[in-house]
């Protein structure tokens, strides 16, 4: 029993620590931003296109303000910005977007206008990644 305890633990560290770590958004994540996310307004407040395109973007819910970033290039929201503002940094005037946020963990977010793929592939990253994880957990932890 221990064991599987162990196992359960270890799964939910490599979700929350290991994979932000090297930058792979954990499956819990993106699980609950899809099916249990609420929709709110935030403020894109800074816009960086080195090495990738990063968007900073604030916002307050639960009484409290978070500011996040989103990694990766998605037209509509550069279109939201005024063409002489993109990359420079911190914008003279913030701009308008929606986002989505999962209520347990407010700092869980996304705008509405990310990435998207298509449900069959969300899935199967999803368990891509999953079973990375169980790999690589059985890769150190054997039981006796």
């Amino acid at each position: 029993m221990w064991y599987y305890v162990k196992l359960f633990f270890l799964f939910l560290i490599c979700c929350f620590f290991l994979l932000p770590l090297l930058n792979i958004e954990d499956p819990i994540r993106t699980i609950c931003l899809s099916f249990w996310g609420r929709e709110t307004n935030a403020q894109i407040v800074e816009h960086i296109c080195k090495p990738d395109r990063t968007y900073w973007y604030t916002y307050e819910t639960h009484g409290r303000t978070f500011r996040q970033q989103y990694n990766g290039y998605v037209e509509a929201l550069d279109n939201r910005i005024p063409e002489e503002a993109r990359c420079k940094g911190l914008l003279s005037a913030s701009v308008p977007v929606a986002i989505k946020y999962f209520p347990l963990y407010a700092f869980w977010s996304e705008p509405i206008e990310h990435i998207e793929v298509s449900t069959t592939e969300k899935i199967m990253y999803i368990i891509i990644k999953i079973l990375g994880i169980w790999i690589l957990m059985f890769t150190f932890l054997r039981k006796s």
